[in-house]
């Protein structure tokens, strides 16, 4: 199967659907694939483009550009904020910038175009190289504008974008609607994978909880809808088990534990409207997806992330239990800044995921927290991501947990169950009152990708 990038398999059938026009097929969008690359700054040298991202075609068109002229992108939220994304030029010192967000300026590019503008840095005349195999370099860390990049191959891309098509059985026929941001793996991932099988991809950056996004989804017969936790929560507070969504054919979870009793509602209604429910585990560090959980497994497993993905194994090491992945599309390595391009593979296809996990009698993964997420109160070792879950399965409601070894502090948007949260968590644990308490906040921060921003909730401590 020839590459995702390359279009030329699929010219007649529809790759595009947008709000406002029909869109186009992918023999159209090759034209205007062509058309950016010819934009781009004459080199005979591997470049480095930064795109400022959002879910529309003039982003797709140039992260194509990018992939099949073979230069390297890095992709980076279009709506960051300006101080944030000059750190990110200070540091990576891009060959052009490219974005639809035409406010943005900076010192030493100039614009060269006024619909998608490409601005080439002239003011650094001896740039290190960018190896070979580096395609994309994405964020680890969200809105924070942080410099740490996951550097990623053309063979991570095509590997993972495999896998998922395989698992969840897509073919041309498929019409996934973008749900979660272009810059995020996960939201990359459906789009790669789409691609790949030609599908239709029906992009907008309307939320789901707006009325627009489900007037387009079923003009345009959406197959497939992909979320993070924080997505289904809100599903659920709309009663999505009672739309009436004929086109529908299957919807996907990732990007963190989904509690246990929301699993079994949506794994509930899929099996009522006869569609699929995966529930899937990965890292940005392994493209996108590590594992998934069979839909007909789910009655048993609602707490498992799974079996590797078809081309991935799992080993969990004895001493540390920490879950360890293999595969062809786990990152070359990190990135914190240019300099750092010219390396080339040095995790050899072995991902340390800092998950602690066991494995059940039929293979199944179980995810019990993250290793840096422990903490000690009065020499007992606290497990942050288990208080988050016993919470979230006890009383149906999200909470986020951040602490230190002196103190334990859980966050909740409900007041009512704050005082009931702390008897709970008190005589579970056994945990001395004075050494953790319960607080209440209008919204639980969190990351564009929809993760929980445990960096704001640790500045919320004091």
């Amino acid at each position: 199967m020839s590459t995702f990038w390359n279009l030329s398999h699929h010219k007649e059938l529809k790759a595009v659907v947008l709000t406002d026009h029909n869109g186009m097929t992918y023999g159209e969008l090759q034209q205007r694939v062509d058309d950016f690359k010819a934009m781009l700054p004459s080199s005979t040298n591997k470049q480095l483009g930064l795109l400022l991202c959002s879910n529309d075609t003039a982003t797709l068109v140039a992260y194509l550009a990018c992939l099949q002229a073979g230069h390297a992108v890095m992709l980076v939220d279009g709506q960051l904020e300006q101080t944030l994304l000059e750190k990110i030029v200070y540091s990576y010192k891009p060959n052009w910038i490219a974005s639809p967000y035409t406010e943005h300026t900076f010192e030493g590019y100039h614009q060269s175009s006024s619909v998608l503008w490409v601005e080439e840095r002239s003011s650094y005349p001896a740039l290190p190289g960018i190896h070979t195999d580096l395609a994309v370099l994405l964020s680890t860390s969200g809105t924070t504008g942080s410099a740490k990049f996951v550097r990623l191959s053309y063979r991570n891309l095509q590997a993972n974008a495999l896998s998922i098509a395989s698992y969840l059985q897509l073919d041309e026929t498929e019409r996934g609607i973008t749900t979660l941001p272009f810059q995020y793996s996960y939201g990359l991932s459906v789009i790669n994978s789409h691609l790949l099988v030609g599908g239709t991809l029906i992009m907008t950056n309307a939320s789901i909880v707006s009325k627009e996004f489900w007037i387009l989804f079923k003009e345009q017969e959406a197959t497939s809808l992909a979320g993070v936790p924080y997505t289904y929560q809100m599903l659920q507070r709309l009663r999505f088990g009672s739309m009436q969504l004929p086109s529908l054919r299957y919807f996907t979870q990732a990007g963190g534990r989904l509690a246990p009793n929301l699993v079994q509602a949506f794994r509930q209604i899929s099996v009522e409207t006869g569609r699929r429910f995966y529930v899937m585990y990965g890292q940005t560090e392994a493209t996108a997806r590590m594992s998934y959980v069979p839909p007909e497994q789910l009655v048993d497993k609602a707490d498992s992330v799974g079996i590797a993905i078809p081309n991935g194994t799992f080993w969990i090491d004895e001493e540390t239990s920490e879950l360890i992945y293999e595969g062809s599309n786990v990152m070359l390595g990190y990135a914190e800044a240019r300099e750092d391009l010219t390396r080339g593979d040095e995790l050899q296809g072995r991902l340390h995921t800092g998950d602690v996990a066991y494995r059940d009698e039929d293979g199944y993964i179980y995810i019990k927290g993250r290793i840096k997420r422990f903490i000690k109160l009065f020499g007992l070792r606290i497990n942050l991501d288990e208080i988050e879950k016993q919470i979230e399965t006890e009383f149906s409601l999200p909470v986020a947990c951040t602490g230190d070894d002196d103190y334990l502090i859980i966050f909740t948007e409900n007041e009512t169950n704050a005082e009931q949260i702390r008897v709970y968590i008190r005589q579970l644990y056994k945990l001395h009152p004075t050494s953790f308490s319960v607080r209440t906040v209008p919204v639980l921060p969190r990351l564009d990708n929809g993760k929980m921003n445990y960096m704001k909730l640790k500045d919320m401590m004091s």
